[in-house]
């Protein structure tokens, strides 16, 4: 039988039991209450919620259009049918006008069922339409994952807090927040461990501020605070509690994380007048604070153009991938003994539709503030095999560069196993090159992914030498195949000042048995005294300038050795 809860609103005790007899005799398991006053109808719609109201039309003291009016005053939607002994037509047609749903003679009580049915039926439609209507206007304000406010929200919460700091006098300050290295979770441990490390994070923000305070989830992983009547110092102190709390270790099925954050801090007046403003000056701090490690970094005052500029590349790195603005030029590497091309270093350019041609300095920062650089460089590499793994007459090894989020990135080995898998490509025609730095950053995660990749077949080159602060006799630890001179040595050759320098990095380099290459070379002059010094390669402006894969291919093919 179904359960049904009926509110009976009925003077007449027996009338009421023919009622349930029915609704029983229908298959329905009947819990019902009698009331024949306005007060016992308050109260029982106040202690239990019904599944349907049923009442007298004509009671000696208390009218069905009355009680009907009670019911709808309380907000609920109740399906509620008049059975009545003294209904007519015209009564029943105002009764329904006013809100009831069906209206039953007693004499003919066949009629219930159905229509208890039918109103259950419509009012579980309504239900279910209420429901979503409300979902999609909490969507439209709510992050889905956390809960959290959006940034639709924010900003009108931003706008009326800033309405009222100005009405009173009072500061107010903006928090934008994001997670350091999370990208990297995602990608070892699947985006679903992710959402709940964003889950985490967004409840341990709820607990550590104020009630009064908005914390909102922008998407990916970036969140902001907003704190009401809050000066800058307060500010502070609000973003170096959040970094205490997150500093504890997340932990994702018995596993222990690290998640550590950036924060940007920018306050009204101090900083912004707007909403759009403060937001800006926030995430322009977050961006300091994230290049400089600082946990935290408070706006600087003032109009800031490189600033703005910084965070229009910063929207438009991801479009731009999607939308394939970034391309490759190819810059060659000789062998200085046979002049024979062995290398091509694939050097990524950026058509930004506003800003122009963009070079690597204008947005590699950026792209690993932003977490996009793993794209970018999965992007130079798979172009860099489809423009010439298969083309020429001999084949040809494509460098790219990796920075410290790819180099640390777990998952780079294996997204170079299927590349090379992809292309049919030999591991020796990769060569992969990092700097000092990025070596020297984090040695021991370093150390184990270059090891993998190195176990691969691929090549490992060291870039910028003699510029970091690592030494040839810490080179002898790591698996590295060759040695990139730094252009500035090299361009001291011209005068003669560096020739001895260069000359002892050849040599030590030789010793580790490593292959060295010489960047920025311009004149035939540097080119023949780096091949008398025993030097194994060259790339430079004498050699050939970076160029588009149709550029080059020609001169390649034509190559026998530079003639220059």
């Amino acid at each position: 039988m179904v359960p049904l809860r009926v509110l009976l609103i009925e003077d007449d005790e027996q009338d009421g039991a023919l009622v349930v007899r029915a609704l029983t005799q229908a298959g329905y398991e009947v819990t019902a209450t009698r009331v024949d006053t306005a007060d016992e109808l308050r109260r029982a719609l106040a202690s239990t919620p019904w599944d349907l109201a049923i009442a007298d039309y004509t009671m000696p003291s208390f009218s069905g259009i009355e009680a009907l009016e009670i019911v709808r005053s309380q907000g609920v939607d109740l399906p509620f049918i008049f059975v009545s002994g003294t209904i007519g037509e015209d009564v029943a047609v105002a009764a329904m006008k006013q809100g009831a749903h069906d209206y039953i003679i007693k004499g003919h009580l066949a009629r219930l069922a159905p229509a208890v049915e039918r109103e259950l039926r419509d009012a579980a439609v309504r239900r279910e339409r209420t429901r979503a209507n409300e979902r999609v206007a909490y969507l439209a304000y709510h992050d889905p994952l956390t809960g959290l406010p959006n940034r639709s929200l924010l900003n009108d919460r931003m706008r009326q807090a800033l309405l009222s700091s100005k009405r009173e006098g009072k500061s107010l300050a903006l928090l934008v927040l994001d997670l350091d290295g999370f990208k990297e979770i995602n990608d070892a441990l699947g985006h679903q461990a992710g959402d709940r490390i964003l889950q985490q994070v967004a409840s341990r923000l709820r607990r550590t501020l104020r009630e009064s305070d908005t914390v909102a989830r922008f998407g990916g992983d970036e969140f902001a605070v907003l704190l009401p009547m809050t000066a800058l110092d307060g500010a502070e102190r609000a973003a170096r509690k959040i970094l205490h709390d997150l500093d504890h270790p997340f932990l994702l099925d018995r596993r222990a994380l690290i998640v550590r954050a950036s924060i940007g801090v920018a306050g009204f007046p101090a900083h912004a007048s707007t909403s759009n403003d403060l937001l800006q000056k926030a995430d322009a701090a977050m961006y300091a604070a994230k290049a400089n490690h600082t946990g935290f970094a408070v706006a600087a005052g003032g109009a800031d153009r490189r600033t703005a500029q910084r965070l229009a590349l910063s929207a438009g790195l991801r479009k731009g991938i999607i939308d394939r603005q970034f391309e490759l030029e190819y810059q060659p590497i000789v062998d200085l003994q046979t002049g024979a091309v062995t290398t091509l270093e694939a050097l990524l350019r950026w058509h930004h539709p506003e800003q122009g041609r963009l070079m690597p300095e204008d947005f590699i920062r950026i792209a690993e503030q932003t977490g996009v650089i793993m794209q970018l460089t999965e992007f130079s590499i798979d172009r860099g095999f489809a423009d010439w793994v298969h083309s020429g007459e001999r084949p040809l090894a494509i460098a790219a560069n990796l920075s410290p989020q790819t180099l640390h990135n777990p998952v780079l080995p294996e997204r170079i196993r299927h590349m090379l898998a992809t292309y049919r490509a030999e591991p020796s025609q990769l060569v992969l090159e990092i700097t000092e730095n990025v070596i020297m950053s984090d040695p021991d995660r370093s150390t184990q992914c270059l090891t993998e990749l190195h176990d691969l077949g691929v090549r490992i080159a060291v870039d910028d030498f003699g510029t970091g602060y690592s030494s040839l006799s810490y080179l002898r630890q790591l698996p590295v195949d060759e040695l990139k001179i730094d252009r500035s040595f090299i361009i001291g050759m011209a005068s003669g000042e560096d020739d001895a320098l260069v000359r002892g990095i050849i040599d030590l380099a030789h010793n580790l048995r490593l292959r060295v290459v010489a960047e920025g070379v311009e004149t035939e002059e540097v080119h023949h005294r780096l091949r008398a010094l025993g030097c194994d390669a060259a790339q430079g402006y004498f050699v050939h300038r970076p160029a588009p894969v149709t550029e080059l291919a020609g001169w390649i093919s034509a190559q026998g050795a530079p003639t220059r």
